[in-house]
């Protein structure tokens, strides 16, 4: 039944009366010029009391409350594995054909009585139904972040995924879906058996090393059955052979790690490529090479460790950047600090912001002058000034509680390689004391551990990095560094493990830092089916940026051909797009002119077809049959899709749900109300006139 909803005191509405009253009354019972009957005086009079007493009423702004029911129909996600590796399978022609029409004949049929949405993913998750199996990535957890995101609190049904559980990007599917209470039915894709193939696992290296050191690089290689043949492991640096080593292959599951001691002569940007030799009866060449770039340094670099207050962790940081002869290490407290943080080419901040001491310059001067930093949170640590200075990570923290974490890894972190042997020795190292509270990462954040609470793992990092337009900062969530160091002492007799976990972070914050008025970003490695892009800064004297000058570009193909660029202004600064390169290495030289001065930059970059979906083509169907198992579901081969239809609509929590939901409206937009009013006043206005009054 309607409602009717007035905001004021229901006693107005007998002042809405008095008014009406009042007016019809001055109008008909006190008008001398009043030439009607009796009878046709009180009509009139009634006529006019209803109409002013209404217009009153109107004017309170009443609204009329109804109930709407509402029928929400049960939802179906569905998510396709759009990447490369699908393909590469035996059966590529079935995939692009009879597996979408399939797709979507089931799709066709589960819309007859639920809503169904299709999703792609791969690179990033995209509304679709129809993939082409481009992707170069397999992130299963971004699809069920983006389902946790946009589906919470909605009909959701059940999930369907199609793909072939080969993951190469981001946590494991499992954990990642582990809060979803939806049933989850896999569809298995790709192929199951192994091909004979030799390829190169994972490549270890310093990302930065110094001028005259000897840097070590290990290639862990794979064979699978290639039993009693021989593979040669290169190492090339343009195009020439720096190092390399036989390899004879003594089973059918063959697995060898060979480290390479190569010289850094040469200051700069560097690229390597290791190949490992192609053996006859292959099924797959892609994965038997691969780019590496390392940056060469030629100076030490100074590091600032500025704290809230004497701690242990400080000594603990400090002996662990010392080992490295690079780097020249200051200690300081914020109470009295007044040096200039530009000389500085990394900033250490221990316990700051802290509660009594937000360190408000420090943090502005790190910004203007985009300096790197490294944060370290404690028990003193104001969490709501770093969230704002810090942007890879917000911690939501009302109770200022703090709790024992433990290291855990993140298998797919890759800014820097960490050794196996070291990130086991660092889950079992103490738990660091962290901030009790919610973990936001933001998007683009990288996170190199997360935190195990009580044995349970949890999605907040321990240590997390940030890129913001090539300004690196970094997070270590606790406190407590130097029991790391002790424990690691007692059980290990080192520190290796603590004094890499710090140097690594460190190396890679301050990697391609420099202070040069003219400089070209490069990611140094694109996909070669993706756009190309370069970026100029160009600061004047002041340090600010500029983009009022015209930078050109000279680019160089491995055939020597030359072809000359212009940069555009873009922001305050310059970005050039080449669109798409073919795969090969390229030089560059850009160079400008500010004022009365030259400046040029150089550099190279790779332009290939990146391999991560080559690098392994194995499916991985038991992951998806675990993934199903744990969520009420079940895993298919892609022609049971019938079956899958008649156990989905089965399910129990396939039913539509009815809601009713609260309608207002005012009672001045009601038409029917309207129209009384104005017949109401026309009658009246045209009787009046008709018998002769006023």
């Amino acid at each position: 039944m309607p409602e009717l909803i007035f905001s004021y005191s229901w006693w107005t509405i007998l002042l809405v009366l008095i008014i009406g009253l009042a007016y019809a009354g001055l109008l008909y019972t006190r008008n001398p010029g009043n030439k009607l009957s009796s009878v046709l005086t009180v009509t009139l009079f009634i006529f006019r009391f209803i109409s002013v007493s209404l217009l009153v009423f109107l004017l309170l702004s009443p609204t009329i409350k109804t109930k709407r029911k509402q029928i929400e129909k049960p939802i179906i996600i569905v998510g396709i594995d759009n990447s490369r590796s699908i393909l590469m399978a035996k059966d590529s022609v079935y995939y692009t054909d009879t597996l979408v029409d399939s797709l979507n004949d089931l799709k066709n049929e589960l819309s007859v009585n639920n809503d169904v949405d299709t999703y792609l993913f791969g690179n990033e998750v995209v509304e679709g139904s129809n993939p082409d199996f481009i992707d170069n990535k397999s992130n299963y957890n971004d699809f069920f972040n983006f389902i946790k995101q946009n589906y919470t609190g909605l009909n959701v049904g059940a999930i369907i995924l199609a793909g072939d559980g080969i993951v190469n990007n981001g946590i494991d599917p499992v954990y990642g879906a582990s809060n979803i209470t939806t049933s989850i039915f896999t569809i298995a894709l790709g192929d199951t058996s192994q091909a004979k193939d030799v390829k190169i696992d994972d490549v270890r290296h310093n990302s930065i090393v110094y001028s005259g050191d000897i840097f070590p690089v290990e290639i862990s290689i794979s064979a699978i059955k290639l039993k009693s043949n021989s593979t040669t492991i290169s190492l090339l640096e343009n195009k020439k052979v720096i190092a390399k080593k036989d390899v004879f292959i003594s089973n059918d599951s063959y697995r060898k790690s060979v480290k390479f001691n190569v010289e850094a002569d040469k200051v700069g940007k560097r690229r390597y490529r290791v190949v490992v030799e192609s053996i006859s009866g292959e099924a797959n060449f892609e994965n038997n090479s691969r780019n590496i770039f390392i940056d060469v340094l030629d100076s030490r670099q100074k590091i600032l460790i500025l704290a809230y207050a004497p701690h242990p962790d400080i000594g603990a940081i400090k002996q662990s950047l010392l080992k490295n002869r690079n780097y020249e290490v200051e200690t300081e407290y914020i109470t009295g600090f007044g040096k200039d943080l530009k000389q500085y080419d990394l900033v250490i901040l221990h316990q700051l912001p802290s509660k009594k001491n937000a360190a408000v310059r420090v943090l502005k001067s790190i910004t203007d002058n985009k300096i790197p930093v490294l944060f370290f949170l404690g028990s003193q640590s104001q969490l709501s000034v770093f969230n704002r200075n810090f942007e890879g990570l917000d911690i939501i923290s009302s109770v200022g509680r703090m709790v024992h974490a433990q290291y855990e890894v993140n298998n797919s972190f890759a800014l820097f390689s960490f050794n196996d042997e070291l990130t086991h020795q660092l889950t079992t190292l103490p738990p660091l004391t962290v901030p009790l509270g919610n973990y936001r990462l933001a998007l683009g954040a990288e996170v190199f551990g997360w935190q195990r609470i009580n044995d349970i793992v949890t999605d907040f990092p321990l240590v997390a990095f940030y890129n913001n337009i090539g300004v690196k900062s970094g997070v270590v969530s606790g406190e407590g560094l130097w029991l790391w160091r002790i424990h690691d002492q007692l059980q290990y007799n080192n520190s290796t493990a603590v004094d890499a976990l710090i140097n690594k972070a460190v190396m890679y914050l301050i990697a391609d830092t420099d202070k040069r008025n003219f400089r070209i970003q490069s990611k140094g490695e694109y996909d070669s089916r993706l756009d190309v892009s370069l970026v100029a800064e160009l600061y004047n004297q002041s340090l600010e940026l500029d983009n009022t000058a015209n930078v050109r570009l000279s680019l160089i193909n491995e055939k020597s051909e030359k072809f000359d660029f212009v940069f555009s202004p873009f922001d305050n600064y310059y970005q050039l797009n080449f669109n798409k390169l073919p795969v090969g290495v390229y030089r560059y030289t850009a160079s400008v002119k500010l004022g009365g001065n030259n400046y040029e930059d150089k550099g190279e970059f790779v332009v290939q077809q990146l391999d991560n979906e080559s690098r392994n083509l194995n499916a991985d169907h038991r992951l998806l049959n675990r993934l199903a198992l744990e969520h009420n579901g079940m895993m298919y081969n892609p022609k049971q899709t019938k079956e899958l239809l008649n156990d989905i609509n089965n399910l129990s929590t396939i039913s539509s749900k009815v809601h009713y939901e609260d309608n207002f409206t005012g009672l001045n937009t009601v038409v029917a109300v309207l129209i009384i009013l104005l017949l109401l006043l026309t009658v009246e206005w045209f009787l009046r006139k008709y018998f002769g009054s006023y």
